[in-house]
């Protein structure tokens, strides 16, 4: 419902009936304002929709295309890929280039001026759909407004570039995505065709957690996002990997009892969970965790030895040794996505209403994923609206500094 106020029109939400008041007129009257969404025919402000929804990215594999042959998928995406990368770098450069510099005497960065460079970007790469463009000269604006101090101001980074193969992005309007006997197929813009349909991984490949959320995306209960088509790997190894951004529901959940999970690390295990009362719920020691990184560090120093043997100029291991990396890389993330769901789910059953994490002592597994393991612990805590608290060692390892995430 779309109301008149002096000439300026307000959009109440359908939640708690807030309502703004824009300061002048919309070009559409379908526009809402920033943050605000709509969905099911009801309309959300920020605060309501984030109550209720989460942004979350599934990826998927692709199994087979169903309208052309790996070898004319892997040949248009290849294309595409060389082009979203150049435009990539001259949508990042063009930013830079029409940006202020600064002299000296100067202690305030000046705001940034209104830059569009959809117009240029269609002229330049006529192959790129034109959604395709507009999502990325978006995405590249933010990242670059993010950045900005530290390039032209203080210099502490250099400007970020874009290296082949770089992601093709779909707008949420662009793509479908239905299933078929529980197999996902989606419909995105690619190469010379209107349409192609890509049938994904589901359960059968292990993929449960996705196929769910695939799942609230076809009901409609899910609002989607970007699509981005990617490469994972390198050579004959590689696969080609969708990632779809959707606005999930938030998981619906009773009202828990009021108290706190203890998880923190040690010189033995990997976590290990208390109560309030310092008493030990379970133990997770992941022996396998160090082990992996001590085989990989030889198997990497025996490779390096072996390269000083006059191998020129590529030594004939060298894609096994890639090979290796990649594997070790996903055996971490792997152990993370575990640990922080064994962490979010015990609270869950057992109703807790936050998680304390502390992972200050590191020396059961120096070489583990640490950073990575707490930002997946916060977005499956965030998802299961569980608050997380953690605790974060400073640099110096003389003080610990307490974060609320």
């Amino acid at each position: 419902m779309v109301t008149e106020e002096e000439g300026y029109p307000s959009v109440p939400c359908s939640i708690c009936g807030k309502t703004v008041r824009w300061k002048k007129p919309p070009k559409s009257k379908k526009r809402l304002p920033s943050g605000w969404k709509r969905h099911q025919a009801k309309v959300y402000c920020d605060k309501c929709w984030g109550e209720r929804f989460i942004l979350r990215a599934v990826s998927l594999p692709v199994a087979s295309p169903l309208d052309c042959t790996w070898d004319e998928l892997n040949e248009s995406l290849h294309a595409l890929w060389a082009v979203t990368t150049q435009a990539s770098n001259w949508l990042m450069t063009e930013l830079y280039a029409k940006d202020v510099r600064r002299f000296a005497g100067e202690e305030k960065m000046p705001a940034m001026a209104g830059v569009y460079l959809y117009p240029k970007a269609r002229e330049r790469f006529p192959d790129l759909p034109s959604q395709t463009v507009a999502a990325m000269e978006k995405a590249i604006t933010q990242k670059y407004k993010a950045l900005r101090k530290d390039i032209i101001w203080t210099c502490r980074r250099s400007l970020p570039t874009y290296r082949y193969p770089s992601p093709f992005p779909i707008p949420g309007q662009g793509w479908s995505i239905a299933l078929d006997n529980g197999q996902p197929i989606i419909s995105v813009p690619i190469g010379g065709k209107e349409r192609i349909h890509l049938r994904l991984r589901g359960a059968a490949g292990g993929f449960h957690r996705q196929l769910k959320a695939v799942k609230q995306i076809v009901s409609g209960e899910a609002e989607q996002g970007q699509v981005d088509i990617y490469r994972q790997g390198h050579g004959k190894g590689a696969t080609i990997m969708v990632k779809m951004v959707a606005w999930l529901p938030r998981t619906a959940m009773a009202e828990r009892e009021v108290n706190t999970l203890f998880v923190r690390s040690t010189a033995e295990a990997m976590a290990v969970a208390l109560n309030v009362k310092d008493e030990a719920l379970w133990t997770y020691h992941g022996n396998q965790i160090p082990g992996w990184s001590i085989e990989h560090k030889k198997r990497l120093q025996d490779w390096a030895d072996d390269t000083k043997a006059e191998h020129r100029p590529t030594p004939p291991f060298e894609r096994l040794r890639n090979h290796a990396s990649e594997r070790y890389h996903h055996r971490m993330q792997t152990a993370a996505h575990e640990l922080a769901a064994m962490i979010v789910n015990y609270a869950v059953r057992r109703r807790f209403r936050a998680i304390r994490w502390d992972d200050s002592i590191r020396t059961f597994a120096p070489d583990f994923v640490w950073a990575d393991l707490k930002g997946k612990l916060a977005t499956k805590a965030d998802a299961a609206s569980i608050e997380l608290i953690a605790l974060e060692e400073e640099v110096s390892g003389e003080t610990v500094a307490e974060l609320s995430d």
